[in-house]
């Protein structure tokens, strides 16, 4: 069930495998916010301290871990950032700067940093995707061409440089090798390239046949 649905919604594999393509450097970016975190959770608990409370009473800068908590909900995820800033701003205005240093550093870059990793490692992901699904199906449609039209008469599974001609007197094949890339006029003139790469006893270049796959592989690289 899995796998058809991937199939149907291509755009869901490939969020997918973006995401997993970018965890190592999300890994890393929240780890450099877990020590911004930590670090300002430590300067607000010596600094601030008890002095600052929520309306409920109890402290935002307590201990450590209540001051990281407080500094992640409300400094970089920015939750109740205005009720935290009225507080420090009540008690000092150099606490308030402390505050505003640290979410121009955790809420604004870093967290933007985050977004700007994975847009970036998705959207590549999504480019070889979609290469690789035009690639595939270039190839079943040349594939195909070659199947109801006969060329491969011989039913080998390998392409010769007479089958090869004759496939490029069929439109549709010319427009589905220029869909992904390839110049079809370099390819006619690289014909002896690819069929003439091997040499015989005497030393002059021998024609050779190809199997479709290494054919196709061929022809894609010179794109």
């Amino acid at each position: 069930r899995m796998a058809r649905l991937f199939r149907a919604m291509p755009e869901l594999l490939i969020l997918i495998k973006g995401m997993m393509a970018a965890m190592r450097s999300v890994f890393f970016t929240l780890c450099l916010l877990a020590i911004v975190v930590y670090v300002f959770g430590i300067a607000f608990k010596q600094l601030v301290g008890d002095s600052v409370v929520s309306p409920k009473g109890h402290a935002y800068f307590g201990t450590v871990l209540a001051s990281m908590h407080t500094l992640l909900l409300d400094g970089t995820l920015l939750d109740a950032l205005g009720k935290l800033d009225k507080a420090l701003k009540a008690e000092s205005l150099i606490y308030l700067i402390m505050l505003y240093i640290f979410v121009l550093l955790a809420g604004v870059t870093i967290m933007n940093m985050l977004i700007g990793i994975l847009c970036e490692v998705v959207s590549t992901v999504a480019s070889t995707e979609r290469d690789s699904l035009t690639v595939s199906f270039v190839k079943s449609q040349i594939q195909q061409i070659m199947h109801n039209t006969g060329l491969d008469g011989d039913g080998d599974g390998v392409i010769s440089r007479e089958e090869f001609s004759r496939l490029l007197d069929y439109p549709e094949a010319c427009k589905a090798l220029v869909d992904v890339g390839v110049d079809v006029l370099n390819l006619v003139d690289n014909m002896d390239y690819i069929f003439y790469n091997e040499s015989g006893d005497d030393g002059q270049p021998v024609e050779r046949s190809l199997a479709f796959g290494d054919f196709m592989e061929l022809v894609l690289s010179m794109r």
